[in-house]
């Protein structure tokens, strides 16, 4: 895992600051045998969201996918399908740390993975699944992704 300082995003930080970036990433909705949905406690934010982040440089999104799952939940992915796309202004705004960005994210449903879930990593402070009921609180934009999720039938949804 590398450093912020070092990341592709933090490269970008360090040349223009707080301004607007685009932000390309990737993010995983796990439900297993009982329809429950994987959640992690981020350790950045202090705030329950779907394993993802941003894409490095000489990567392609689903080895992004891939590498971000692995470093927050100690899983592997082994098969996935893309299910949407969330881009545009409405996904834009300002994050913890005071920095500009407008989310360009690739949103996948895990269909396969292997390995036990670790709990605290050095990105999350915990993780399980959960129901529908009991899915902690969490950003507005996660209670899209579950509804998409519900929602896809095999076309690709664009927003």
């Amino acid at each position: 895992m590398i450093s912020f300082e070092d990341s592709y995003i933090g490269q970008l930080r360090k040349l223009v600051g707080n301004r607007k970036l685009l932000t390309p990433g990737a993010r995983a909705i796990f439900q297993d045998e009982h329809g429950r949905i994987l959640f992690l406690l981020r350790r950045d934010n202090h705030q329950w969201g779907l394993p993802g982040g941003f894409m490095e440089t000489d990567e392609t999104v689903y080895e992004a996918l891939c590498r971000e799952v692995k470093e927050e939940t100690g899983l592997v992915v082994e098969a996935a399908t893309l299910i949407s796309i969330y881009s545009g202004p409405r996904f834009a705004g300002t994050n913890q740390f005071g920095n500009e960005q407008q989310l360009l994210v690739f949103q996948f449903r895990i269909d396969r993975w292997s390995g036990s879930l670790v709990r605290e990593t050095n990105e999350t402070l915990d993780a399980g699944f959960f129901t529908q009921s009991e899915v902690p609180k969490a950003y507005e934009f996660y209670s899209e992704a579950l509804k998409d999720l519900h929602m896809f039938s095999g076309n690709l949804i664009l927003k």
